[in-house]
């Protein structure tokens, strides 16, 4: 078969291959922004592969100076998108190691990219003839090999060593898989640029097939990840988790938020005459209804213990309206849990308190499992007019009421002063009415 065919075959194949994996990437994971310079650098490749089709068939001339110009525009490309993307995998890190220094690494591999294009433009003749051909001694001994050699090399070294610093940064987890996987495969793809044609294909297609390895697997992730968040956190949050990692997402942090505790009335009792299905199927619908009512306002669950329900609302997802949102789902809570169980003929009641102050929230557990969970005093204030709440009542904190302003005053009783267990100071509190 003549090696023309032979290459322009391969290259078809590659090409439809990789624009393949650059569509699953932009359309299947269309909110994440390591995706999308991520689906650039693999639609630009593939893009390149049949550019050089017309070549390989002698449909065109090769000698022309507009061929070897694309080609260097194409490959400067390629090597941007890619790095941009190495640098958007590092923004999902939880801040460990040293984000200015890979920066700095990545932004110079580019700006020696961008070298390597305007040696293309400006030298097409050198770059066809002496870069593009067979790398040799002959060649390396032709000072026009240097123009395109040196910014080609310096931007691999420099984005190699920023790569190796945002690996061992904690990452997330899905996108350290890809990156891994480019990492593997990235020794393929540049030697399918600067090796002979009749390499090209075979080189590059190892390549892809490394990387489709880590590609698929971090699909699974993402979607185990999704089923996951979906139950547990609202939509919005979810995405934020997919946009920006999760590492990133959980990092430790100190914010005012406000913390909604919902606890059922006379559940121990209804546990002593209920079969232990009958308490499951109660507790797998309040659940269920409970999260839904939560994430529809844009608050997540931060617990269940037994039959209760910790919320916050601001966090990890930031709400100015906090305070609002954590009364609407109060209400909503009162209302729905109080037709669920008069559904059930159960008896049960509920009582919820709803407090708001300066907490930390993050990631916070052993190396062996990490949960995203809530510190400091609101937490516990939140709990403590649970408790003492009465069925259908709804005690709200003083710094609440403060930031509900005047939209509200008409649903709120009359202040009281309480004494709560674990706190040195009586708390002001007011009963949302229906």
């Amino acid at each position: 078969m003549d090696p023309a065919h032979v290459n322009v075959s391969g290259d078809v194949v590659l090409a439809v291959f990789l624009v393949g994996m650059a569509a699953s990437f932009r359309f299947a994971d269309p909110g994440s922004p390591t995706s999308r310079p991520l689906a650039m650098f693999l639609f630009l490749l593939g893009a390149t592969m049949l550019a050089n089709v017309p070549i390989d068939l002698g449909v065109v001339d090769p000698s022309s100076r507009f061929w070897p110009a694309l080609f260097s525009i194409a490959e400067g490309a390629i090597m941007v998108s890619a790095f941009e993307w190495v640098l958007r995998v590092g923004r999902t890190s939880a801040a460990s190691g040293n984000p200015r220094a890979w920066t700095l690494l990545l932004r110079a591999a580019q700006a020696a990219a961008l070298l390597y294009v305007l040696a293309g433009v400006g030298l097409p003749e050198a770059r066809r003839t002496v870069w593009h051909a067979s790398v040799s001694l002959q060649s390396i001994a032709e000072p026009m090999f240097y123009p395109f050699s040196v910014p080609f090399v310096m931007a691999l070294a420099l984005a190699g060593t920023g790569t190796l610093l945002v690996s061992r940064a904690a990452i997330d987890a899905a996108e350290h898989i890809r990156l891994t996987a480019l990492v593997l495969a990235a020794p393929f793809f540049a030697l399918g640029i600067v090796l002979p044609d009749t390499l090209r294909a075979v080189l590059m297609s190892v390549g892809a097939v490394v990387f489709l390895a880590g590609a698929v697997r971090y699909h699974v992730l993402q979607g185990q990840r999704g089923q996951f968040l979906g139950r547990f956190l609202s939509p919005e949050l979810a995405q934020l988790v997919r946009e920006k990692g999760l590492a990133s997402t959980l990092r430790l942090s100190r914010i005012e938020l406000t913390v909604v505790a919902c606890d059922l009335r006379g559940f121990t009792t209804f546990t002593e005459s209920a079969t232990p299905q009958q308490v499951l199927e109660l507790l797998r619908e309040y659940y269920d209804m409970a999260g839904e009512v939560i994430s529809g306002h844009g608050g997540s669950i931060n617990g269940f213990a037994g039959d209760g329900v910790l919320a916050l609302v601001g966090a990890p997802l930031p709400q100015t309206d906090h305070a609002a949102r954590a009364v609407e789902i109060a209400l909503v809570l009162r209302e729905r849990t109080t037709a669920l169980a008069a559904a059930r003929h159960t008896g049960l009641g509920v009582g919820i308190g709803v407090a708001t102050g300066l907490v930390t929230v993050g990631a916070i557990g052993g190396k062996a499992r990490l949960e995203y969970a809530a510190v400091g005093p609101t937490v516990n204030l939140a709990s403590r007019l649970c408790m003492r709440a009465q069925h259908g009542q709804i005690l709200v904190a003083e710094r609440t009421i403060e930031l509900l302003g005047d939209t509200w005053t008409s649903r709120l009783g009359a202040t009281e002063t309480v004494a709560l267990k674990g706190f040195s100071r009586p708390a002001n509190v007011q009963t949302l009415v229906r």
